[in-house]
């Protein structure tokens, strides 16, 4: 309750803090959002639309966004580069996405580390030397499920041989341990599923799963999700286009990625609790990870880490490993000290 509080008195302080902007005082900015998620999920509502209607607000009008789901400015996985190539202005996505491109942009997580551990400005530093883009933080995910999956999973073992949908540096993880990652666009991952064209996916939290249907489709879930304890979507627009928005606009738009943030996860919060309780009393079986399999998952991941932060290294790009040492240091600091939690 007292945690509740406190996050309500810092939405409140936002909200205070926010702008008074004459909308007559400049020509309204209009700029057309391209996103990953389909229009009508849980995702595109909390984050993409929630974002447009908190700036336009916190703006007082002098912005106004239109998001747009995936296929009509641009496929899912192009929307950086929409972006970049200006079929779009702006773009709504995890950082993740691009990490084939830079492996610094799988690293970007824990909420924790974005508002109190430096994150946020490392990652306005790295995205506008590397890719000429300015991010803002709008939308913060909860714990994703493991794997909705046909057979049940509770070592590395069990991942062998398997089909697994999914996105990211997981799907370099998961080859180590023998399965077979398939990226398979969001809106397909129920079909593939259902047809076991697939044998496992990971999605997202449990709310957004049970609104897909996936507990429908295959027997065994498994928690909790090692692989993404949090993760985050970013709003990016070129560099150049962020510095050409009057300062107080700017201003409102900050306030309104990090409004989005707090409401989504809060939000989100509450529905996963509602939603595994819904799921325990159907036919599914939750199946728990091996606590060796946990530790083996953050130790492959952070091997993944430096040995990309080397390489990265190697071809003039440092960033990785400042990201990566930032991450770990603050995630070390975390848990030396997480027994005083309930």
């Amino acid at each position: 309750m007292t945690r509740r509080i406190a996050l309500c008195c810092m939405i409140a302080l936002v909200l205070a803090a926010a702008p008074a902007l004459p909308a007559a005082a400049q020509d309204k900015a209009k700029l057309r959002m391209t996103t990953i998620v389909p229009e009508g999920t849980y995702l595109f509502t909390a984050f993409s639309r929630r974002f447009v209607e908190h700036a336009a607000r916190l703006t007082a009008g002098k912005v106004e966004i239109t998001a747009y789901p995936p296929g009509v400015l641009a496929p899912p996985f192009e929307v950086y580069k929409a972006v970049e190539d200006g079929r779009a202005d702006m773009g709504h996505a995890p950082p993740a996405l691009i990490y084939q491109r830079d492996p610094t942009m799988a690293l970007f997580s824990s909420f924790h580390w974005l508002y109190q551990g430096g994150g946020i400005k490392l990652i306005e530093a790295h995205h506008r030397e590397r890719l000429g883009l300015h991010p803002l933080v709008a939308g913060i995910a909860t714990t994703e499920i493991f794997a909705h999956a046909h057979k049940p999973i509770r070592t590395a073992d069990d991942l062998k041989g398997l089909k697994f949908r999914t996105l990211g540096m997981w799907a370099d993880l998961l080859r180590g341990f023998g399965a077979e990652p398939v990226a398979t666009p969001t809106s397909e991952v129920a079909p593939a599923l259902e047809r076991k064209l697939i044998d496992a996916t990971k999605m997202a939290g449990p709310a957004d799963n049970l609104q897909m249907g996936l507990n429908k489709l295959a027997k065994y879930v498994m928690v909790p999700g090692a692989h993404l304890p949090g993760g985050y979507f970013t709003v990016f627009l070129k560099a150049s286009a962020w510095d050409a928005l009057p300062a107080d606009a700017r201003a409102g738009l900050e306030l309104a990625a990090r409004l989005t943030s707090f409401d989504s996860y809060l939000e989100k919060g509450r529905m996963d609790i509602d939603a595994m309780a819904e799921l325990r009393k159907g036919p599914n079986e939750v199946v728990a990870l091996d606590p060796k399999f946990i530790a083996q998952i953050k130790e492959a991941g952070r091997a993944w880490a430096r040995a990309k932060a080397a390489e990265e290294k190697a071809k003039g790009n440092p960033w990785t490993e400042r990201v990566a040492d930032s991450v770990f240091a603050f995630q070390d600091k975390w848990d030396a000290n997480r027994d005083y939690r309930m």
